[in-house]
């Protein structure tokens, strides 16, 4: 058993920290009880980190539960339930998982956390580094009025965590913490202070006016949530959450969170050290007095914020109601698209302050975009073994490279099939998007329609747009990855698992549902998927196909682990081995399938394609779908035992 991790466990010191893992920690000090989420990065590591510390501490288990749930509005839903009860409850998400979550989260922001306190965290995305969209999520927390703390660093990540929490049980008021995928990744000292132990059992207590917003209550509400937002702005300066950093310039600088870190760092580069700046702590509400003061005297206000000029249009609302004629500039010289640097920003303030930026800096540029033309740019791609490979390999050879076929994809690791050399997802929305995008273009194309959805993504929100096909018999073939894992985020031990666990069949509820023509395939038998994807598309109507067969990654792994016991037990193990000779350069395997474990070589002055051993899962798939017989099997020790993947 590994050392357990003392940095959630000592009540004092100082710490190195993940983003993620302080808002942990705050929550720790905070005496939180309760926590849901469905796993979405950037913010899928706070849900690993309870899991870890609930592991290494089940004696936490007494006051301290976290789940993984089905979907982001089912988790808020979750968290609102329980701190009705008196509980203090976190609910991480991803920005596009606040989408999901808003129906519930309009709701429950009216009504108020009280007599617990709930906490939001939103992991922002700019760059769209982790996902398949960036969204500039910082317009729901006007919308629905959620308080929003943004930190800089992990020392802030842990305090405004805390702080939500006092100030959301105090105004019954949902507070949300936005990290971004920079602020929850980065590293940084964090100083501990007592962990606070959660509420073990609460009450509910019947409040009708409180807890059901129809009429004529949900005026009243709305009302009570206006009231409520206008007090905590009245109490911002008390919270010592935004520092101004003096300075004699005319020119201005408002900012927060990450970019707050580059703005300082460019202004060192550009040797500009009279230059005021505010960093705001909270970007919802502001404090009329706050801004006011700071922009007053000021000729220019630069606004620097990534994404959509958010703080931009409050600041300059609030100019214009006090009668301030400082000019409010951002998104003239800052793009509202992509992540932020400190180069972006030193570049972009040089033109502002009319400066010129020192050789250093621009030779730093220089050199980092040097890296471009050194390092060789690669696409995305699935792993060796991929089941999901082995599955569009099937679905080109059937449909002859797609031809009159559209393929409408989904959330998953299959969204890298739109790369090179596949290039079979002619679109992506949003969690079972596709599906639900077939049934409409079904009905208006005479093109043969195709969708993807996950096994996860079909627990999220699957369910609906399936029964929705069923019913209007949609003309569609639909594929469902059963592979056992929420892959994509990380391989968590989710609601998923534990439904497995207890005999769950996608298979028995697509019966259920009505679905009239159901295969169930393995994509490492290749040449069978192929004739049952020609004889779907023959067929009018719905047609689903399941491919079951577990994640290679994961079922690699316990195979691995399977060997290494077998091996310790003194006994021998099968070893089958995939090599290439006679190879006729077709690239069946390298450019339809696409395996990384098979790449180009020359040996003894031929070009050839060579399996890499240490990449190789043995799936057998290249030795099945090879058209030349050039791929061959090799069985070692065929007589001991034999130790085949994992069966789902």
């Amino acid at each position: 058993m590994p050392n357990k991790d003392n940095r959630f466990i000592n009540q004092e010191g100082k710490v190195l920290m993940l983003g993620n893992e302080a808002v942990v920690r705050g929550c720790l000090e905070a005496g939180i009880g309760y926590v849901a989420q469905y796993p979405g990065t950037p913010t899928s590591d706070i849900g690993e980190t309870f899991q870890k510390i609930l592991r290494e501490q089940p004696d936490l288990r007494e006051y301290l539960v976290h789940h993984w749930a089905i979907n982001e509005a089912v988790a808020s839903s979750e968290c609102a339930g329980a701190a009705w009860t008196g509980c203090r409850a976190l609910n991480p998400m991803k920005h596009v998982g606040l989408n999901v979550a808003s129906d519930a989260l309009s709701v429950i922001a009216l009504n108020g956390p009280n007599p617990g306190a709930m906490v939001i965290v939103v992991g922002a995305d700019p760059g769209s580094l982790g996902s398949h969209q960036e969204q500039n999520e910082r317009f729901y927390t006007w919308m629905l009025h959620f308080p929003c703390f943004e930190p800089h660093t992990p020392q802030e990540c842990k305090d405004f965590t805390k702080l939500a929490f006092e100030l959301s049980e105090k105004y019954d008021t949902v507070f949300e913490i936005r990290t971004s995928t920079r602020s929850a990744h980065s590293r940084g000292f964090v100083e501990l202070e007592p962990i606070k132990k959660g509420k073990v059992k609460g009450q509910f207590e019947r409040n009708i006016p409180k807890y059901n917003s129809l009429p004529p209550y949900a005026i009243n509400n709305h009302i009570r949530l206006y009231e409520r937002i206008e007090k905590i702005r009245e109490n911002i300066p008390e919270l010592g959450i935004n520092r101004i950093i003096s300075g004699s310039n005319k020119i201005g600088i408002i900012t927060s969170g990450m970019p707050f870190g580059y703005t300082m760092e460019a202004l060192n580069q550009l040797n500009l050290n009279d230059v005021p700046v505010l960093k705001l702590g909270m970007i919802y509400p502001l404090n009329y007095g706050e801004i006011t003061n700071f922009i007053k005297n000021l000729d220019t206000v630069v606004i620097i914020e990534e994404l959509e000029p958010f703080l931009e249009v409050k600041i300059g609302e609030i100019a214009q109601k006090e009668g301030i004629q400082t000019k409010i500039i951002g998104k003239k010289y800052f793009p509202k698209h992509n992540e932020f640097s400190t180069g972006l920003i030193a570049t972009n303030l040089a033109k502002i302050f009319d400066k010129t930026p020192r050789i250093e800096m621009n030779n730093a540029i220089e050199y980092f975009n040097s890296y471009k033309e050194i390092i060789p740019s690669r696409f995305p791609t699935f792993c060796a073994g991929c089941p999901e490979r082995a599955t569009l390999y099937a679905i080109l050879k059937a449909t002859n490279h797609l031809e009159n076929t559209v393929v409408c994809g989904d959330i998953g690791c299959f969204v890298m099939s739109f790369f090179p050399p596949q290039e079979s997802s002619d679109l992506i929305i949003c969690m079972s998007g596709g599906l639900s995008a077939a049934i409409g273009m079904s009905t208006k194309t005479d093109q043969k329609v195709v969708a993807f959805i996950g096994d996860s993504t079909f627990l999220h929100t699957g369910m609906a747009p399936l029964a929705e096909a069923v019913g209007y018999n949609s003309n569609v073939l639909l594929f469902i990855f059963e592979n056992s894992w929420t892959a994509m985020t990380g391989h968590q031990d989710d609601v998923l698992r534990f439904l497995i666990n207890q005999g769950f069949s996608i298979e028995k509820i697509c019966k259920s549902i009505g679905v009239p023509w159901l295969h169930v395939e393995d994509s490492y038998n290749p040449k069978h998927l192929i004739s049952s994807i020609e004889e779907a598309l023959e067929e009018k109507g719905l047609k689903v196909i399941i491919i079951r067969r577990e994640c290679a990654l994961q079922a690699h792994r316990w195979r691995m682990q399977q060997i290494r016991k077998i091996e310790v037990e003194g006994k021998k193990v099968q070893r089958t081995y995939y090599h290439i000779t006679g190879c006729q350069m077709c690239y069946e395997c390298a450019r339809i399938l696409s395996c990384p474990a098979i790449r180009k070589t020359e040996e003894d002055g031929y070009e050839t394609m060579k399996i890499d051993d240490d990449r190789c899962v043995r799936c057998g798939v290249c030795y099945e779908i090879c058209p030349n017989t050039a791929i061959h099997k090799s069985i070692i020790d065929a007589l001991e035992v034999e130790v085949p993947f994992r069966e789902i």
